[in-house]
């Protein structure tokens, strides 16, 4: 053998060792961290490492937690790396990056030094928008909401205003680092104070809708997909703990809205709310249009790649069309949100890999119309009035979040069942892979 052949298969250098391992738990930081779920973590961790040639590798998940620990064959000596991912916030351009150079590592290896310029590259890349247009988008969330469930003009203006300062208090207690419960009380309690406002000025506006406007905007970053999905997939700490942060943000919402209603009635300015807004398909052209706002606002907001907008807007309609379809035909809002969530997810499987965007990005964009804020605020109206029918209503809300996610997790399922996995290590995992390329084909192939 001539002294110039390379092998990738052996390696014994501890030095070389802990350099995969430190590259391989960066790759799996940024993605985690940008909205990942603790699967695709998990198994981007085993597959860089294989790729790397590093055998016997264990890689694992516990809530903020990541390690991987990697034992010498010859000595058995094991190396140890975690990391605690602390902040976690959505920004779907940073996770496609990332599962791109992800998939490049698996297929080609190249030196670590060069992979972790190219990882330092994407991590510190400019935004794909400037903050104000990531704010604008997450106003363009609450005004297609307020259109999506019956608002007027005033109404639309209102709940445009009012989420753009809600994510403006937000995000600057954040920076203070005030616990996210709190900024959830400040941002819940402005909703019901623009209400005030909107009644004042145009009294024969419903100034509820701007309150469930601004819910909808709020609940939209709210984890329960990713909570659901780690749950479903064999990681129950990592699950319950991201549930009882959704639960803890929801929880700083309805305070936040309940205590001002109540500090506005102490002063007279009492909001005469409906939550009973029936749409029907005669408003389908009104409520698709207001979908695709809404979608559109959202993908700027966690900064989704430009070139799956199209996509994403076609299933964010696509989903509300299935729901409304279901509710007319009398399916109740649990299962017609689990059939949109299924529809979805198995378009998204499908066009992900035309605009080379992870499905996770795809599933979670396009159904942000369909998050119950409608729902939710009934059901604090309801217990407001003393109606022990209030917590039903909740626990619809609730319901309606799980089957979103557990119906696009579904989808994804069914799809990776069919068609793939082509590799063994995709089929150590219990659930689907969302944010990470799959193959989907048997044929052999490098790709997760």
């Amino acid at each position: 053998m001539s002294d110039a052949t390379v092998s990738i298969g052996v390696f014994d250098n501890a030095g070389y060792t802990r350099a995969v391992l430190d590259l391989t738990m960066r790759l799996a930081e940024v993605i985690f961290a940008a909205g990942a779920g603790a699967e695709d973590a998990t198994a981007a961790m085993e597959a860089i490492t294989r790729a790397y040639g590093l055998k016997g590798t264990e890689a694992n998940v516990t809530h903020t937690i990541i390690a991987l620990t990697h034992e010498d064959p010859g000595t058995h000596e094991s190396i140890t790396r975690s990391r605690n991912v602390k902040y976690r916030s959505l920004n779907y351009g940073k996770l496609t990056a990332t599962s791109e150079l992800i998939a490049e590592l698996i297929e080609n290896p190249i030196d670590v030094a060069d992979a972790r310029k190219a990882l330092a590259t994407i991590v510190s890349a400019r935004p794909q928008v400037t903050a104000l247009w990531r704010r604008l988008g997450w106003s363009l969330v609450g005004a297609g909401a307020a259109v999506l469930i019956g608002g007027g003009l005033t109404v639309l203006i209102a709940a445009f205003v009012a989420t753009f300062f809600i994510d403006l208090i937000t995000t600057a207690l954040d920076r203070r680092q005030v616990p996210v419960f709190y900024q959830n009380v400040v941002g819940g309690a402005i909703g019901p104070m623009t209400a005030a406002v909107v009644a004042l000025v145009d009294p024969s506006a419903n100034p509820s809708l701007v309150v469930i406007a601004t819910i909808i905007m709020l609940l939209a970053g709210v984890t329960t997909f990713g909570a659901v999905h780690d749950t479903l997939s064999g990681f129950y700490l990592t699950g319950t703990a991201r549930m009882m942060e959704a639960l803890l943000i929801t929880g700083g919402l309805v305070t936040g809205v309940a205590g001002a209603s109540l500090l506005l009635a102490r002063f007279g300015l009492v909001l005469r709310v409906n939550g009973n807004v029936a749409l029907t398909f005669a408003d389908v052209a009104a409520l698709l249009a207001a979908s695709v706002v809404i979608v559109v606002g959202f993908a700027l907001a966690v900064q989704v790649p430009w070139r799956a907008y199209w996509v994403v807007c076609l299933l964010g309609a696509l989903a509300e069309l299935l729901y409304l379809g279901g509710t007319s035909a009398g399916f109740g809002l649990v299962w017609s949100s689990a059939a949109a969530a299924v529809g979805v997810g198995l378009a998204a499987a499908l066009t992900s890999r035309v605009v080379r965007t992870p499905p996770l990005v795809i599933v979670v964009t396009a159904l942000v119309p369909l998050v119950p804020g409608l729902t939710l605020f009934s059901g604090l109206l309801q217990l407001s009035d003393g109606n022990i029918d209030g917590v039903l209503s909740m626990l619809t809300a609730g319901a309606v979040a799980v089957a979103l996610a557990a119906g696009a997790i579904l989808a994804q399922y069914l799809v990776q069942f069919v068609w793939g996995p082509a590799r063994r290590l995709q089929r150590r995992f219990v659930g689907p892979l969302m944010a990470l390329p799959v193959r989907l084909s048997r044929s052999p192939g490098k790709r997760i």
